[in-house]
């Protein structure tokens, strides 16, 4: 990527290795470029026998917006393409940036989704069901606010 000046927290969360970590900070904070530094510095590492220790098919990468996991697929995979273009005959890097389409980067809701859309019948919910696009969430939530109100208050 390119050099900029990193906090010290998101340099710690780009170091981090062995567990699994949460980064939470305000919008426009860095979250999205220091997840997508920590995820090609882990890809660009090797061990001490030279293989490369990581693969983005066994990494889950959560955001809460649509928008930020496509930003972030699309600043690895644009890195991973100078990588590529630094090192032409390292076929690994091919490789990730091939995996990287069916790589799990991803919203929690469709994280969530995926194992109640593969039991949706288990769970009694017809075939058909979807979640609620943002407008419908919002309409949603106020009925929900305004019955209970009227409940509390009313009723």
């Amino acid at each position: 990527m390119a050099e900029r000046t990193w906090t010290e927290a998101q340099k710690c969360a780009m170091k981090l290795r062995g567990r699994d970590i949460l980064v939470s900070a305000a919008a426009g904070s860095g979250k999205t470029a220091t997840l997508t530094e920590r995820i090609i510095r882990s890809l660009l590492e090797v061990d001490e026998n030279g293989k490369h220790t990581a693969d983005i098919s066994r990494m889950l990468v959560v955001t809460f917006t649509r928008a930020a996991a496509a930003e972030l697929r699309g600043r690895i995979s644009e890195e991973l393409s100078k990588a590529i273009a630094a090192h032409p005959d390292d076929k690994y890097l091919y490789r990730q940036l091939v995996a990287l389409g069916s790589a799990h980067i991803c919203t929690i809701a469709s994280f969530y989704l995926e194992p109640v859309r593969a039991n949706f019948e288990r769970l009694g919910l017809p075939s058909s069901f979807r979640l609620a696009d943002e407008e419908e969430s919002i309409d949603i939530a106020e009925a929900v606010v305004l019955r209970d109100l009227l409940n509390r208050f009313i009723w």
